[in-house]
């Protein structure tokens, strides 16, 4: 039984907005006033709230709100049975609902006023089935990727890139949702919206993305009271809600064949959501009755796994895969106590504004702190041994005594496709824009064939590395091409030194105009701080460059050289570095 307010007007309503809340208390009203406030005609969308069985003021705070924005034509709330989970109310809000598409968005999120408007206008434009609107991450890693480039016809049975945004906060044709009778598991499962998603990219060819505008607004509170899927989670539990998201790929209407595509998309679940949680700090951080658990729970679905699977994981994954089906907990945690420690140091090495632009040369290199050090100190850079076209991680020496983790402890294949982007973040509003950037991988030798474990390295690495960054030589993306054959100006030193054991510069280059640097628009208003990403084998970290930041006035217009630019010009005091923080 659930009960309602009065239903909204019946006049054509082009987009559902689907909210299920519980004890979201004041914190669900800016999710309401973004709704209000949007530039979609209120007559065209209608919102459904259902609660499910608050304890607290939700419901009472919603239908105040409500009518006081005279808003009872738009927006309602319906209460129901407690489920404990969001998969029952948003189910039963689909049914409900009236709109030509339906969007979910969670209780404590916002939409930006534009984006029922963009994304409603992007559906009908391409015909898609599902329409992802750009995201910002509040306390949360949104999608960044996928937004680089507009999308028409997403498929994810021939492209992974729709697997960079695996929740529900998207716009979804109602009529495709029962042509293919969609549904959200009911009750306390985890990952219930990965599988309802999962399965909805492989019923459709048809996905398009608002690549340009900042639509949803995905928020955690630090409290831990407001996000129902942030409570502990229990291992055994979790591990077989993968199992149940795996077992979409093997239904008949969403079947994918054996091969390295399936190894992609099982490498989605088996390694981020299964293998990350008993690798580097998040299996330090849970207590050692939980990690027993962790551990034991992961192997079993280890276990279950054809070895191939491992071929689509990043090289840090595989080697936690080998170590999860050899079975030792000890191993695990030694690895694991290795991996915390690994992260990158960005330098910013010169940046200057000319014509309005801002170019930015910087440099990093992948480290490992120590353990027992203040935080950023005693870090040294990672070392690898070279064995002909082999770069081998020095692993601490149990670990690499495994037979299974020395045959995937190599990662030539993982440096040679590092991911190195410039960033520009929005401090207030959170959007993150990856900027076109050039770069290049260097290997640096470690004198005397220093080793990588905890006290074994010494400054002459940092010698070295630093002996490199002076006699770095610019590397623009014209002689890259010509250098590399590829577009993008990715080089490899591999070879270049006779010495055993090297470790890895990189060396990148971005720069930015202010007046475009957004798809072709302006910035926003606001601070954007720049940051420097790193991804090599499955380490991927965004570091901040401190001291250097663009605030971009309110005024319209932008001059060539924005007075309030926070950084310096060439040949003045320059900005610190930031620390590695791992």
């Amino acid at each position: 039984m659930h009960t309602a307010t009065p239903a909204a007007s019946q006049e054509s309503v082009k987009v559902s907005i689907v909210v299920p809340t519980y004890n979201t208390g004041e914190t669900v009203l800016t999710g309401l006033r973004s709704f209000l406030a949007q530039t979609m005609p209120r007559a065209q969308f209608e919102i459904i709230y259902v609660d499910d069985e608050s304890s607290d003021g939700t419901v009472a705070l919603l239908e105040a709100e409500i009518a006081e924005q005279g808003a009872e034509a738009t927006a309602r709330v319906v209460r129901t049975e407690h489920s404990g989970w969001p998969g029952r109310p948003r189910n039963i809000g689909t049914d409900l609902a009236r709109g030509e598409f339906v969007h979910y968005v969670d209780d404590d999120d916002r939409l930006a006023p534009e984006a029922l408007e963009r994304m409603y206008a992007r559906a009908r434009e391409t015909g898609a089935d599902i329409v992802i609107g750009r995201m910002a991450g509040h306390g949360r890693r949104a999608p960044r990727t996928l937004f680089e480039q507009p999308m028409t016809s997403g498929d994810l049975r021939t492209d992974t890139a729709l697997l960079a945004s695996m929740t529900v906060h998207k716009l979804f044709r109602r009529a495709f949702l029962r042509e293919h009778r969609l549904r959200f598991p009911e009750g306390k499962v985890r990952l219930e919206d990965h599988m309802f998603t999962l399965r909805a990219f492989l019923l459709t060819d048809r996905v398009a993305t608002v690549h340009d505008y900042t639509c949803y607004h995905w928020v955690r509170h630090s409290d831990g009271k407001h996000n129902v899927s942030y409570r502990t989670i229990e291992p055994r539990p979790y591990v077989e809600s993968i199992r149940r998201v795996l077992a979409v790929l093997e239904a008949p209407d969403t079947y994918v064949p054996p091969g390295r595509h399936r190894n992609r998309l099982v490498a989605k679940w088996y390694g981020k959501k299964a293998l990350d949680r008993i690798a580097g700090q998040r299996l330090l951080d849970q207590p050692e009755e939980r990690r027993a658990e962790w551990i034991e729970a992961v192997g079993a679905l280890a276990a279950e796994l054809p070895p191939e699977t491992d071929t689509a994981l990043p090289t840090r994954l595989r080697i936690v895969a080998a170590l999860a089906r050899h079975g030792d907990r000890t191993l695990l945690e030694e690895q694991a106590r290795f991996e915390a420690g690994v992260g990158h140091r960005p330098r910013v090495e010169s940046a200057w504004w000319r014509e309005g632009q801002l170019t930015v040369r910087c440099s990093t290199y992948l480290v490992r702190r120590d353990s027992g050090r203040g935080r950023g100190r005693g870090s040294a850079p990672l070392a690898f041994t070279r064995h002909g076209d082999r770069r081998v991680l020095r692993l601490p020496p149990r670990v690499a005594a495994v037979d299974a983790v020395a045959a995937r402890a190599d990662f030539a294949k993982a440096v040679r496709r590092s991911n190195i982007r410039g960033q520009l973040r929005h401090r207030e509003g959170g959007t993150v824009l990856n900027l076109a950037t050039t770069w290049r991988v260097a290997e640096v030798p470690v004198a005397g064939g220093e080793d990588s474990r905890p006290g074994g390295r010494t400054a002459r690495i940092r010698a070295a590395c630093r002996k490199s960054a002076r006699l770095a030589v610019r590397l623009t993306a014209r002689l890259a091409a010509r250098l590399t054959g590829r577009p993008g100006g990715r080089l490899s030193g591999a070879g270049r030194h006779g010495e055993d054991v090297c470790t890895l510069r990189y060396e990148a280059e971005f720069t930015v105009d202010p007046a475009t640097a957004d798809h072709g628009r302006p910035l926003a208003p606001g601070i954007w701080d720049l940051h420097f990403q790193l991804g090599c084998g499955g380490w991927r970290t965004s570091r901040r460059l401190r001291g250097h930041s663009i605030d971009v006035p309110e005024a319209t217009g932008l001059t060539a050289e924005p007075a309030s630019h926070q950084v310096p010009p060439p040949r003045q005091r320059r900005a610190p570095s930031t620390a590695a923080r791992t």
